[in-house]
């Protein structure tokens, strides 16, 4: 694959001073958030990708993946279809911050070369096993 292809993402590279711990997730998170953040944190710590700078991001990520959680729950809960107030059958509310927490959670995951096109261009196929669990 081209380096050159249009909008491709800057490669996550091994940083000179990178997080060496894998730090608490922020205590306001939502569990869904903080249980992404214990997923993808260690793998990301162990790529020594991750600097300092870089934490806001992954909360971002996380957060939005927590998001899509949440969202998907409630509409489990009541249902793909919802009555509005005069009686029709709309489609659940919920789907859009489904699909907007998807968008920025690919966006935030290849900045941080968690998605496979992001990791194969970042050369990170040393730890395909601990990448691999990103994606089931």
């Amino acid at each position: 694959m081209s380096h050159h292809t249009r909008g491709a993402k800057a490669e996550p590279k091994p940083v000179a001073d990178p997080i060496r711990k894998v730090p608490a997730p922020p205590k306001d998170m939502s569990t869904e958030a903080k249980a992404e953040w214990r997923r993808v944190m260690p793998v990301l710590v162990e790529r020594r990708v991750l600097s300092k700078a870089d934490i806001a991001a992954c909360e971002r990520y996380c957060e939005a993946t927590g998001d899509i959680a949440i969202a998907r729950a409630r509409i489990r809960l009541d249902g793909d279809y919802m009555e509005n107030s005069r009686g029709e059958l709309k489609r659940h509310p919920a789907f859009v911050t489904v699909r907007e927490s998807a968008a920025e959670a690919r966006r935030w995951a290849a900045e941080l070369g968690l998605t496979p096109a992001s990791r194969s261009r970042a050369g990170a196929h040393e730890d395909t096993d601990a990448a691999d669990t990103l994606m089931d």
